[in-house]
């Protein structure tokens, strides 16, 4: 026992125990603190406001005065984890056409994004689109609205950063009054690459009697 207990160590058994633990090691040198922190990262809408007398129109100088203030979605926020965020983020804001109401002639507005973390968004970032009709192509109904952008994203390890949005009317109308509630669908997405996608929605709510759309 004591002849066994001194034998030295089989020189294959070491080696092969480094050949499992490298890699293992190497693995983890490479992966970025980014990438662990994004893993990690959550995304809402925070903060909404429903005081907004006068609403802008996209693409156009008209300003529109509502009768009854809407409710529109004002930020939202990205809020970290362990590790810092430093990289590009692709973020997408759509909005949808409302919900139980629908146009079978004439054209309403929907709302699309103005402006985007304090600056006003081009024409080129945005799609305003109706549905049209099968024979002679009319466009009908609210349209659907998206604005997309590539955004820089720096976030301390369990920081938050919270990014501003403003929402206007998008589209044209040529109906004389709609009194009804309408209620559209706003969805956010932001994917910072490599499968770390994140998903946030809320709605625009416009009551009866706003006169806007």
């Amino acid at each position: 026992q004591q002849n066994i207990a001194n034998k030295p160590r089989n020189r294959r058994a070491v080696v092969k125990g480094a050949a499992w633990s490298v890699p293992v090691i190497a693995a983890a040198i490479a992966a970025p603190a980014a990438s662990a922190s994004v893993a990690t990262a959550g995304l809402a809408w925070t903060a909404s406001s429903s005081s907004l007398v006068q609403l802008r129109v996209l693409d156009s100088a008209t300003v529109v005065t509502a009768q009854v203030l809407p409710t529109l979605p004002t930020a939202f926020t990205i809020t970290n984890g362990p590790g810092a965020i430093s990289g590009n983020a692709t973020v997408t804001i759509s909005v949808g056409q409302p919900d139980g109401v629908s146009l079978a002639v004439g054209r309403a507005r929907g709302f699309g994004v103005y402006s985007y973390n304090g600056t006003p968004t081009p024409i080129s970032s945005r799609s305003v689109t109706y549905s049209r009709t099968a024979i002679t192509n009319i466009p009908y109904g609210y349209p659907t609205t998206s604005y997309t952008a590539v955004q820089p994203v720096t976030i301390a390890s369990n920081g938050q950063v919270i990014i501003p949005v403003e929402f206007a009317l998008a589209g044209t109308t040529d109906l004389l009054a709609l009194n009804v509630l309408t209620n559209f669908p706003v969805n956010l997405r932001v994917d910072f690459g490599n499968g770390n996608v994140y998903l946030a929605s809320t709605t625009v709510s416009v009551p009866i009697g706003a006169g806007i759309l």
